[in-house]
């Protein structure tokens, strides 16, 4: 008997949604985020329940950097966090407009916040923000397009979606995104001159600024590690213990390269290094409530 005997014979239906002839997630990306496709993104966006039609209505598509997105435009009386700007990811059928494509295909939207308190917008630096998160949704891109099974991970281990059950794989992938994408984009951001580091607290800013890259990328890693610790304790308040041996345990992994040993203890003594030199040398700036 001939070995093709015993192949099954696909229909036409399993040809025609076999991901061979799927199209790559970055020509994708490039065919649907135009100006063209605005209008039709957004109905998608309102079919789909994202967002309100306030809000909708006030998407744009524009092209800097040669990097195609679209983007909105909000103002912001809460800056607790001081981001001007950061990507919305959300997950839409694309297929009235990208026939190719089948499954959700992973959006990112970019939200412009403008602060409403003027003292704040002393210490935001809108274009270098903004140049942030292109090259952050620049790394994204090319890293989805390597590996198109992100969006279905995405969708079922981003924090704010996993089960408990799935804790060990979503701090995996967590802490994947973070040393994948945020720390290039934060290499580049210091090779380029971003080096203030600010602290909001009861009404002040707290402004150092780091001039070794070393120390800056500990820094910032640092933070978005105990957010994401936070965030986790947050969804999951009866899995401390969990939470915290899961997650030293990915960090050390995945951060071992470019750390070393014994990772996530050096990132978090980075950051009571940080706290202590926000007290005895930084910049403070009365603000009020932001």
């Amino acid at each position: 008997m001939s070995k093709s005997k015993n192949k099954k014979v696909k229909s036409g239906s399993e040809r025609f949604y076999d991901d061979t002839n799927k199209p790559s997630y970055k020509d994708t990306y490039y065919n649907l985020v135009t100006r063209e496709n605005l209008e039709g993104v957004k109905k998608i966006i309102k079919n789909q329940g994202y967002y309100d039609s306030t809000t909708i209505n006030k998407i744009q598509y524009r092209d800097l950097n040669s990097l195609s997105h679209f983007f909105l435009i909000v103002d912001s009386p809460d800056y607790t966090y001081g981001h001007y700007a950061m990507l919305d990811g959300i997950y839409l059928n694309v297929n009235s407009i990208i026939p190719e494509w089948h499954g959700k295909f992973y959006l990112s939207i970019m939200i412009i916040r403008k602060p409403t308190n003027e003292k704040v917008k002393l210490f935001i630096a809108p274009v270098k923000d903004i140049e942030h998160e292109l090259n952050h949704l620049h790394w994204l891109i090319e890293h989805i397009n390597k590996s198109p099974d992100y969006i279905e991970k995405s969708m079922k281990y981003n924090v704010g979606s996993c089960e408990i059950c799935d804790l060990d794989e979503s701090i995996k992938f967590e802490v994947k995104k973070i040393f994948s994408m945020e720390v290039p984009t934060l290499i580049l951001d210091f090779d380029m001159g971003q080096k203030d580091l600010f602290s909001y607290d009861r009404g002040t800013i707290t402004k150092i600024t780091v001039n070794d890259k070393d120390n800056f990328l500990q820094y910032k890693v640092g933070q978005y590690l105990a957010e994401l610790n936070n965030r986790y304790i947050k969804k999951f308040p009866k899995h401390v213990e969990l939470i915290k041996s899961n997650l030293e345990k990915e960090v050390n992994r995945q951060g071992k390269t470019l750390f070393g040993d014994n990772c996530m203890m050096l990132l978090m003594m980075s950051l009571v290094t940080y706290f202590s030199t926000l007290e005895t040398k930084g910049v403070c700036y009365e603000v009020g409530e932001i």
